[in-house]
């Protein structure tokens, strides 16, 4: 039986993973390659150089002294080439600006947001996923069905092709469908990014399978709340992923 974190067997050339959510309902990534992801790790760094200039310009429009000047730099330098993947991952939800430009992001293994540990974990590893001259990095990723680089694995993460981008808002839901959510009910955290994660790609899905889908939660759900599941589980679904969006948005005023 498949839980939480457990990747279903897919084709061995096929660079996509299933994840199964606790509710048992399935969502796809698509994982990024070595080349996209250093592609992207060479924008970044030639953000960080173009950054590491300003700093030389401005420093030295300032006049400071050339051993203050240099201090100053390197201090500021180290920083960046530290704290800049991990600050920007954390808070951009798991993109660098190289990233963002290539559509890529990083997630956990679970395919939820990445936390501050797991960025910063895996930033600080990058220095010997890019050791020469063997690459380790490269050699993870080339050894592994997740296309995992050292930081990855030790971080729980994976870098996938964000195609799809902020999830759009779901359907409206008739009064009947929204009737059969509870008064109250406030799903945890973990089911409204289940939710969302359905509604952000129900468009892929054909009708047939989207009622699959969907009647899966729907019927656990409605199990619990000792209601019938209705004929369109996926429209209760939306309705119910609707209702804890409003719910967060008006908690957080």
């Amino acid at each position: 039986m498949a839980d939480g974190n457990s990747l279903t067997e897919c084709e061995p050339l096929d660079t996509a993973v299933t994840l199964i959510s606790p509710e048992n309902i399935a969502f796809r990534f698509r994982l990024a390659g070595p080349a996209a992801r250093s592609l992207a790790f060479l924008l970044d760094v030639l953000l960080i150089a173009a950054i590491g200039f300003l700093l030389v310009m401005g420093l030295g429009v300032l006049g400071f002294l050339a051993e203050s000047f240099a201090g100053l730099f390197l201090v500021a330098l180290f920083f960046l080439w530290w704290g800049y993947g991990a600050a920007a991952e954390v808070l951009s939800n798991g993109r660098t600006a190289g990233k963002a430009v290539l559509g890529l992001r990083v997630v956990s293994q679970t395919g939820l947001s990445i936390n501050p540990a797991q960025a910063i974990l895996r930033n600080l590893l990058r220095a010997v996923d890019i050791a020469p001259p063997f690459f380790p990095g490269l050699v993870a990723m080339a050894s592994t069905r997740r296309l995992q680089r050292l930081g990855d694995l030790a971080a729980g993460t994976m870098v996938v092709l964000d195609r799809y981008g902020k999830p759009p808002q779901p359907p409206r839901v008739d009064a009947d469908a929204a009737d059969l959510v509870p008064r109250g009910f406030c799903p945890e955290p973990r089911l409204v990014e289940a939710l969302a994660s359905y509604v952000g790609r129900r468009s892929d899905l054909s009708p047939a399978r989207r009622q699959e889908l969907a009647r899966i939660a729907a019927g656990r759900l409605c199990a619990a709340w000792s209601v019938p599941t209705p004929a369109d589980a996926d429209r209760l679904i939306c309705g119910l992923y609707e209702q804890a969006i409003a719910s967060n948005t008006d908690g957080s005023r």
